[in-house]
């Protein structure tokens, strides 16, 4: 009887420990497009990004996400400064400061193990507005714009383009060492 127990048992660990299961891929958001003055598709308000894996967003992003290097090291130190954080990313499918910046910041923030459900994206229009008019509440001005957010409260932000590069960047605001961006002082 106790070897029946024993191997009973060990079954229940063996269940217990196995992974949980993948979670299910992320389903585009509906969301309100139009065409651009260059024949661009143009994504406005509310998107995810499971929005931006069409071949059109593809060509722009998948090469800059691929190009970025991480150095060994930077995500081990990295990872637990960015775990109870959660972005806002405003930014414009026909710009072309998206279209450089933001497959490096997914790099980082994939790398950082940021899910989805803790960014918030926003298309933004070639007059940078959007239907609800969230860039107002955030005093979005230039694009792309990352919002670091920490307890419901703007910690940083990197806007545009980065002042030293997307990795030096984002390590000064995570370890919250002094960092203004690209248009603090105008």
């Amino acid at each position: 009887m106790k070897i029946y127990s024993s191997i009973l048992v060990l079954l229940i660990l063996i269940i217990s420990c196995k992974s949980s299961p993948e979670p299910s891929p992320q389903k585009p958001l509906e969301v309100k497009t139009l065409i651009g003055e260059e024949g661009e598709t143009v994504v406005l308000g509310p998107l995810n990004r499971a929005n931006l894996d069409t071949d059109e967003f593809m060509a722009w992003f998948q090469p800059t996400y691929d190009d970025q290097q991480i150095p060994e090291g930077w995500i081990e130190e990295h990872l637990p400064l960015a775990k109870d954080l959660t972005f806002k990313l405003f930014l414009g499918t026909w710009c072309g400061d998206t279209q450089r910046e933001l497959g490096p910041m997914f790099k980082i923030l994939d790398a950082l193990e940021v899910t989805q459900d803790r960014i918030e994206m926003y298309g933004l229009s070639e007059y940078k507005d959007s239907p609800d008019g969230l860039e107002k509440k955030y005093d979005i001005l230039n694009i792309p714009t990352l919002i670091f957010i920490e307890n419901g409260e703007e910690n940083n932000r990197i806007v545009e383009f980065p002042v030293v590069n997307l990795l030096d960047d984002f390590s000064k605001i995570l370890k919250k060492l002094p960092y203004k961006d690209s248009y603090a002082d105008f």
